[in-house]
């Protein structure tokens, strides 16, 4: 995974990578809300209720399923290869690098009934001998035996999630370093237009107060249209939605441990919303697997050629009422 830098953009890099995890979840229809923390001490902390990061021992590398996904590169959706029908997040490439890139790194899962914890140094898997709260100065024994995660408490039957907080090392990422937490509740807003009816809470303690936001849109890509539109609609808001299904070659672990390719099938679900305004600027946003796309690509040139297609075979057909002729329709 590239970060693209130890600045600012590094460090929020490393917090999309976690959030969307959990945003993943709430994609496959396991969660509906993600609490976003930026704590005092420099830590950050993300906590969802999906259905947990799984902590059993993983048979084909021997360790459990958050010494996986937090150390191991290419660990995949939870691990099947169709776990995810679209992901955002990289599950094991993200993860793991934001592990790497810590001074301290704590996770704790939710899962059959049972809260699990597990503590890493840049890492490596350990314990930490903490006095009070969670510091990544106290002192820090790795694990002999690799599997060692911990079980510290109950839960209710059917609780599930996981909780992961982390101090980005110092070492790596510039002193001056600080997550924008403006650019954080744009990222919340977005994600929340994306995902009708996922909610997510920022909290941000770090100038001795709490100041909270949180985001939940229950209308989706139509409330995302009238909340960008810079004008007056001419129009309502047009909803066009598909699917299709496509085969593609993801890595998976073997029963060895070791990487191989294996072609999956995959569903390909399109939604649009258009909506006609005003003004003359045209506004237009796009996404992939909820990843912002600035640049557009095949799924937006290809979309606006098909609406080109549309428009122009309409006035065709009534272009002796409209007096206008398809050589007058250009795409602004």
């Amino acid at each position: 995974m590239y970060i693209g830098s130890t600045d600012e953009r590094g460090l929020m890099h490393c917090l999309w990578e976690i959030i969307d995890n959990s945003v993943d979840e709430a994609l496959a229809g396991h969660g509906t809300a993600i609490g976003i923390t930026l704590h005092s001490d420099g830590s950050i902390e993300v906590v969802d209720n999906g259905r947990g990061v799984p902590v059993d021992i993983e048979p084909r590398t021997g360790l459990t399923g958050v010494e996986v996904v937090f150390t191991k590169l290419h660990a995949g959706g939870k691990f099947g290869s169709g776990s995810y029908q679209s992901s955002g997040g990289l599950h094991g490439v993200g993860a793991s690098v934001v592990n790497a890139l810590s001074v301290r790194l704590d996770v704790s899962v939710d899962r059959d009934g049972k809260t699990h914890s597990m503590s890493f140094r840049r890492g490596e898997p350990g314990s930490f001998a903490d006095a009070a709260e969670p510091s990544p100065s106290a002192p820090f024994t790795p694990f002999v035996d690799q599997s060692e995660l911990a079980t510290i408490g109950k839960v209710a039957k059917g609780v599930t999630g996981t909780r992961v907080r982390w101090w980005p090392d110092p070492e790596i990422f510039v002193k001056s370093s600080v997550i924008d937490r403006e650019g954080v509740a744009a990222r919340a807003r977005q994600t929340a237009f994306l995902v009708p009816g996922l909610s997510l809470k920022l909290n941000d303690e770090r100038d001795g107060t709490t100041t909270s936001e949180e985001f939940r849109f229950d209308g989706g890509l139509s409330e995302f249209t009238d909340f960008l539109a810079p004008d007056e609609a001419l129009t309502g808001t047009w909803r066009l939605k598909g699917d299709g299904t496509f085969k593609e070659t993801v890595p998976v672990l073997d029963d060895k441990g070791h990487m191989v390719s294996t072609e999956v099938e995959r569903t390909c679900e399109v939604d649009v919303a258009v909506r006609w305004g005003t003004g003359y600027d045209t506004v237009h946003k796009s996404f992939v697997n909820i990843i912002a796309t600035p640049k557009g690509g095949t799924h937006v040139a290809g979309f606006e050629q098909a609406l080109m297609k549309v428009i122009r075979a309409e006035v065709d057909k009534n272009s002796r009422r409209l007096k206008v002729g398809t050589d007058k329709i250009e795409k602004d």
